[in-house]
């Protein structure tokens, strides 16, 4: 069994991963008010659902790049060869490069036929078909971006990982806030995005060389088989998952306007960053419970699992709890009386469903250190149908805070499978999921109760 980590380290790589999910998202909530004043609540909306696309597309990638974090961290504790190593990890960036031609091509077929239903002017339409290539273009990047940091996680080198992934996501809003100064045009606002996620994928790319150097003259079969295996799951649910995170923003498109987005876009996609900081924690843990002999029955790596988990829920639950109640004043400040006036509802609703969704990834990351992707793509599969037939209700009823309310009942159903799926099979965590789910919904109905105030 691999060494644990030394704690200095360990603090320092929660540390590096946090900073690279909190410094884009303040970012963000920096420029996001320029971006709306100069483009337009339309034009907004279009880049918003460009931001969508892109980073859903970028998921595609057959689960290879947490796949790879998996395997060889695995590998590693198992006594595998660099050099063997290498030699998959090699195959594996051939495969992604072979679906990233894959996706792109269908990302071309796909987004001229949404902006057909979007309710939008002839000439936005014009300008977001114009931008279609500039999409196409940037997902190869993206996914190459994906394979080069699983393996540099796989290593623990979340310095390396950071120092990319911290100015590729600060310039994910920078660039389109600096671009908008000189034109509102679409496609050069959709190029700046473009010219992010090549300089992000090459930069990773020069930090992971030394993890594909010196493969064998050979095809890896049994380790690509076993990526397969682990991402093939996974791939489905990178499907399923993100399509019902990112389909309710279509849906609202074509049954509302493109103008009502921005106004779910805007709280969503500021609440929706706050679970990269468990995310980002969650990322630092997989390869440490990955390089145990046996995620059933190690415990070497619970005490820190339980200490970062009841450290998350000292400052997660209170804090969500609190942006639900100031989200009208963060709006009104923000982005302004107009837009706080619309979007304040969203937000309290969509508030709910993140505060259940940040305690979902220890059960998510613990099922995927397991090698069980199959559980976790079948729950996804499970609440699709329903969830698409409720959103669709929901909008149709009580418009944009439907959805916000329909997601939000998706999420916690999604964490309380996750939960059992994960309890089953570590049920030495009994007592502690029992805590867990105590202050989650203790927070969630306090979070329901500012929601449902006047």
């Amino acid at each position: 069994m691999g060494a644990p980590l030394p704690r200095k380290r360990h603090t320092l790589n929660l540390a590096l991963n946090v900073a690279g999910m909190v410094l884009p998202m303040l970012l963000g909530v920096l420029t996001v008010p320029g971006l709306l004043q100069r483009l337009g609540q339309e034009r907004f909306g279009i880049l918003a659902l460009g931001w969508a696309l892109v980073g859903y597309f970028g998921l595609l990638d057959l689960g290879i790049g947490r796949a790879l974090t998996q395997y060889l961290a695995s590998a590693e504790t198992a006594g595998q060869s660099r050099q063997e190593q290498a030699t998959v990890a090699h195959a594996a960036r051939r495969l992604i490069a072979s679906f990233a031609i894959v996706w792109a091509l269908l990302l071309w077929v796909v987004v001229p036929w949404l902006a057909r239903f979007a309710k939008m002017s002839p000439a936005l339409q014009a300008q977001t078909l114009d931008a279609v290539p500039l999409l196409v273009v940037s997902v190869p990047f993206t996914m190459w971006f994906a394979c080069s940091s699983g393996v540099l996680e796989a290593r623990s080198r979340f310095v390396a990982v950071n120092s990319v992934r911290i100015p590729t996501g600060i310039g994910n809003f920078l660039l389109p806030w600096l671009v908008s100064f000189y034109t509102t045009e679409l496609a050069w606002v959709l190029a700046s995005l473009l010219l992010v996620r090549v300089a992000g994928a090459i930069g990773m790319a020069w930090w992971a060389r030394p993890e594909f150097a010196n493969p064998l003259p050979r095809w890896p079969s049994e380790g690509i088989a076993q990526l397969l295996r682990f991402g093939g799951w996974m791939t489905l649910s990178n499907l399923v998952g993100p399509l019902m995170s990112y389909f309710d923003r279509f849906a609202i498109a074509a049954l509302v306007s493109v103008a009502a987005v921005t106004h779910y876009t805007v709280p969503f996609d500021m609440l929706s960053r706050l679970p990269m900081i468990p995310v980002a924690i969650m990322g630092v843990l997989l390869p440490l419970l990955a390089r145990a002999s046996d995620a059933h029955t190690d415990t070497s790596q619970d005490p820190t699992i339980v200490h970062t988990m009841r450290l998350l829920m000292v400052c997660w639950i209170p804090g969500v709890v609190l942006m639900a109640a100031i989200g009208p004043i963060v709006l009104d400040r923000w982005v302004g009386a107009d837009m706080a006036a619309a979007s304040a509802p969203i937000w309290r609703w969509l508030a709910v469903g993140v505060l259940v969704n940040g305690l979902a990834h220890l059960p998510f990351t613990m099922l995927q250190s397991a090698g069980r992707t199959d559980v976790i793509a079948k729950i996804h599969l499970l609440e699709l149908v329903p969830y698409s037939l409720a959103l669709w209700w929901a909008l149709a009823h009580y418009g944009v805070v439907g959805a916000a309310v329909v997601w939000s009942l998706r999420v916690s159903l999604d964490t309380g499978l996750l939960y059992a799926c994960a309890l089953l099979m570590f049920p030495r965590w009994r007592r502690f999921f029992t805590g867990v789910t105590i202050w989650g919904v203790g927070g969630a109905l306090a979070t329901v109760w500012i929601a449902i105030s006047p």
